[in-house]
């Protein structure tokens, strides 16, 4: 009975070494995968940090064109003249142009 009880404990230490060395191997992956969690969150925000930068730049850009199509209309109508009376005004410039090359 002691033999059986001796070679119950060696199975009883075998598993538990068996366990031990694979409860350290899990524990090594873990602290791996949580040094890439860390330097994928790290990633992440200085992405976002980019994104926010380029998102404020274009709606600074957005204003700067809108305000450029703003001017450009109040110069257009300041001066009152219309796209026909520009056409008009070319087409009488062509016929003097026309009437001096005679």
């Amino acid at each position: 009975m002691s033999d059986r009880i001796s070679h119950l404990i060696g199975q009883v230490r075998e598993k538990s070494i068996l366990h031990r060395d694979q409860f350290v191997a899990e524990r090594l992956k873990n602290e791996e995968l949580q040094a890439e969690i860390s330097t994928l969150k790290n990633s992440l925000s200085e992405s976002t940090s980019k994104l926010d930068a380029l998102a404020a730049e274009i709606e600074s850009l957005k204003k700067i064109h809108e305000t450029s199509n703003e001017q450009n209309a109040v110069v257009t109508s300041d001066r009152g003249i219309s796209d026909e009376q520009i056409d008009d005004l070319v087409k009488e410039i062509e016929y003097c142009i026309g009437q001096l090359k005679r």
